[in-house]
């Protein structure tokens, strides 16, 4: 079995030839594994050819795929330069890393009915049970039909049922896509809902499903994280001044949080905010291994040290440093006994008060 015609041109640099067969080829085209256990993508890092290396990019190939040699397109890269084109775009990494105090990654403080309903929620929704269910669930999820990058969502998922890794869900997520906006904008809008929501939420809902997975699947656990990590925030001095009330002690995270191990990483993307505006740094201290997931082995973007927190975590606001950049401490309370309340109760019976 022979390399393909379109390896064959990215290894070459055959610019022209890349561009012309480029648009016939899918996203499974362009990640194919050829028999030399390389990928396009490899093979034009590897030869130096940077406008080449820029096209697959953009086109969908996937940065995380190891060759025969355990390494990355990346690892491979045969200048500075065309390694920096592997790194997330500035503006995208500080869409990721940072957010606005009344952004939807926050909910309200945590008190009274908000922390039962995050306790109840982490207690009773169940993940996806296979990589077959967790692909047609997300394909299908009305929230997904027009997002930006979901060939490359489906390529993912697609080889997570093929291996049955369920890695692959993490992998998505980390990719620069739609996908994981959309779960998070969807995750916040069902999480800081007040009321009675219906049992058919916690069976059917996408994105409720998705964070089940990582925290109650065993072969996530290879992933559990806990230290110290870190996000950005730009806050008013409304915002602040939430943070400082003596009487506000504790927050509920409505959706998933991207932070990083690396201080300076969240650090870079904290920086430049509006006139009115404070820099904020976050830090997190996760002392519960199932509720962060270290995702640098499977990241593709692996220099970011990403570390995922799921959603319907409570944290202490335990210190907050006020100078040019503005430090917040969040220290991480105990859920495990306030969720085992509420292991098959309904919200009708339980979250009053």
């Amino acid at each position: 079995m022979s390399v393909s015609e379109f390896y064959i041109a990215c290894r070459n640099g055959d610019l022209a030839a890349v561009q012309r067969l480029l648009p016939s080829l899918t996203v499974f085209d362009i990640n194919r594994m050829e028999p030399n256990e390389s990928t396009a993508l490899h093979a034009a890092s590897y030869y130096g050819h940077h406008e080449i290396v820029q096209l697959l990019l953009e086109a969908g190939a996937i940065r995380s795929t190891l060759n025969m040699y355990k390494m990355t397109p990346a690892d491979e890269a045969a200048t500075p330069e065309i390694k920096k084109l592997f790194n997330r775009r500035s503006a995208e990494a500080q869409g990721r890393y940072t957010a606005t105090a009344h952004n939807s990654d926050w909910a309200k403080m945590a008190i009274g009915r908000s922390l039962k309903s995050a306790a109840h929620r982490l207690a009773n929704t169940t993940g996806f049970g296979n990589m077959n269910t967790a692909r047609e669930r997300i394909i299908k999820a009305v929230e997904l039909r027009d997002a930006q990058g979901m060939d490359e969502i489906n390529y993912f998922l697609s080889k997570g049922c093929d291996t049955n890794d369920t890695s692959c869900l993490l992998r998505a997520y980390t990719a620069e896509t739609d996908f994981y906006r959309r779960l998070n904008i969807r995750s916040a809008q069902l999480n800081s809902q007040g009321g009675h929501p219906s049992r058919d939420i916690y069976v059917h809902e996408w994105s409720l499903a998705f964070a089940a997975q990582l925290s109650k699947d065993p072969t996530f656990e290879k992933f559990y994280w806990t230290g110290t990590t870190y996000r950005g925030m730009k806050m008013t001095e409304y915002d602040l001044s939430l943070y400082k009330n003596k009487h506000v002690k504790r927050i509920v995270l409505n959706s998933f949080l991207s932070t990083s191990k690396n201080r300076e990483v969240a650090l870079a993307f904290a920086a430049s905010p509006l006139p009115d505006q404070f820099s904020v740094l976050c830090k997190y201290v996760i002392n519960q291994p199932w509720s962060a997931l270290d995702l640098k082995t499977v990241s593709e973007y692996p220099e970011e040290e990403e570390v995922l927190v799921v959603p319907n975590m409570c944290y202490n606001i335990t210190d907050l440093k006020e100078g040019n950049l503005i430090e917040i401490e969040l220290v991480q309370g105990d859920m495990t006994s306030i969720m085992s309340g509420f292991v098959d109760k309904t919200f009708t019976t339980d979250l009053d008060g």
